[in-house]
């Protein structure tokens, strides 16, 4: 039997004055845009004290309840929308408090292979890595892009991997109301007494979505590592380097499989294998191999903005380009959905078989 008692003062952090202050100072730094109430930060800000206690009574008392959330359509490159959640005022402050207090207890086991919306980890330190690896002769970039990842988290899925971190029911109470607010979808499955509702979707926007993502592929990390794949991950942007093609091939039928156990899927039109020769994109940089005028010259790696040149960019020795079996590099492919599907996809979710 779960001990749910064990962490009761985690809730009780929630609701202190300092964590309190702190997830407002942190509100008020960022958007200004009013949730459904239609109360805006400055107005929030004109009575504080007597916001923020009222706040706090209400999550003392266990009487607090999240209001609805505003979703607003934004327009993406490829035609498809972006459905993002705009909390009310009260609700951020809440939100960030309860992220100030958790995300510790599962920073402790994420992998050192993922770097998005991670304290003392940044954009620089993901692509100092991939330099790294590249350096390492690692030159083969498989780019996997993750079908609508936030709109097919399971959260059945999701929520069992945070429950199983957090023992506190009041918490965990808080925190299934937030994943039912910020629902996208629900699918229908089986028939009579037999039918069930699957959910799915995390409402971009939130403070707490970006935890909620590295959660959910922390499995991907953990079998990745054990698969000795060097992977570089920010958020749901995933690169896997490999020595040579073949083994990125491999690497790609590997993670097509592993996401399809996860209950998502990869965008095969999007997701691209590509040589560094040929360079390639990763979290708004160009990584590239350039090769040298002089022979006896190994050539750098160049990592920055197209537009900006050579100035700022990284260099380093460039590994020996050749691909392990005599391939010359190829143009970046897009990779077409494999022809090899493994039957245990159709499978239902099985949590021992991803467990470490």
């Amino acid at each position: 039997m779960r001990r749910f008692w064990s962490t009761k003062r985690l809730y009780r952090r929630v609701h202190s004055d300092e964590v309190l202050t702190e997830a407002w100072r942190k509100v008020r730094a960022n958007s200004q845009v009013a949730g459904v109430d239609g109360v805006t930060i400055p107005q929030f800000e004109s009575r504080l004290f007597m916001k923020l206690k009222g706040l706090q009574r209400e999550l003392e008392t266990r009487k607090y309840t999240p209001q609805a959330v505003k979703r607003l359509s934004l327009p993406k490159a490829d035609g498809r929308r972006r459905m993002l959640g705009i909390l009310t005022v009260r609700d951020r402050i809440v939100q960030r408090a309860v992220l100030e207090v958790i995300q510790p207890r599962f920073e402790a086991e994420f992998e050192e292979s993922s770097y998005g919306f991670r304290p003392g980890r940044s954009i620089e330190d993901a692509l100092e890595q991939v330099r790294r690896w590249v350096e390492q002769g690692y030159s083969w970039s498989l780019d996997l892009d993750i079908a609508s990842f936030f709109d097919r988290i399971p959260l059945d899925r999701l929520y069992r991997q945070i429950r199983a971190k957090l023992h506190d029911r009041e918490l965990l109470r808080l925190i299934r109301t937030w994943l039912e607010l910020g629902r996208l979808n629900s699918e229908q499955r089986g028939w009579g007494f037999w039918r069930r509702e699957r959910r799915r979707g995390v409402l971009q926007g939130s403070a707490l979505s970006p935890l909620w993502a590295n959660i959910y592929l922390d499995r991907f990390d953990k079998r990745a590592r054990q698969a000795k794949l060097k992977t570089v991950r920010y958020a749901d942007d995933i690169l896997i380097l490999s020595p040579g093609r073949p083994e990125a091939k491999a690497a790609l039928k590997w993670a097509d499989h592993l996401l399809g156990r996860l209950g998502l899927a990869l965008n095969h039109h999007k997701t691209s294998l590509v040589h560094a020769e040929k360079g390639f994109d990763f979290l708004g940089q160009r990584v590239q191999l350039c090769p040298a005028d002089d022979p006896g010259d190994s050539g750098r790696v160049q990592i920055g903005r197209p537009q900006s040149g050579s100035d700022g960019a990284i260099a380093l020795p460039a590994a020996v380009p050749a691909t392990g079996n005599g391939q010359r590099p190829r143009a970046a492919e897009s990779v077409m959905i494999l022809e090899e599907k493994d039957e245990e996809k159709g499978e239902e979710w099985d949590d021992d078989a991803l467990s470490e």
